[in-house]
Parts: structure tokens; sequence; C-alpha cells
């Protein structure tokens, strides 16, 4: 679960699917990513899962997996 102490930070995914593939994208890139669990409230738009990313990479890895044409949702953190 996300853990602000541990300066993570998590971007919001639509669906299991593409947060695979963002994980997938993300670490052949060199980026650390994970695949996490989100509660029902964490986003506005109730995503389910989220990408665990290092916070000082966050923006980066939002722009890469545009770039790649992954659909994400918010960045939360």
């Amino acid at each position: 679960m996300f853990d602000p102490n541990k300066n993570l930070c998590v971007i919001a995914m639509p669906s299991l699917t593409y947060a695979l593939q963002g994980e997938s994208f993300l670490m052949n890139a060199g980026l650390y990513a994970h695949v996490i669990k989100l509660p029902a409230n964490a986003t506005k738009k109730g995503c389910a899962y989220g990408l665990e990313i290092p916070c000082g990479y966050l923006d980066e890895a939002a722009k890469r997996l545009e770039g790649k044409g992954i659909k994400h949702g918010e960045l939360l953190r």
C-alpha cells in the first residue's frame, strides 16, 4: 500500500491492464514502478490500481507513459 513516508508517489491507472503495461514499460526504461491496489476513495474517478514511483521521478514517469500511449489518471503526491 502507498506509504508517503517511503518517499514514493502513485500514478493512478484506469485499469489493471494499463497498470501492468505501465509497470513493464517503466521498468524496462530503468525506472522503478510497482503495481499497487488503491483504496476506493484514493482518486476522484475511483481508479482501483496505481503505479508506485519514487516521487522524484513521478512527472518523468507520467510523461513517458503518455508518450507511449499508456493511459493514466491522477498523480498522487
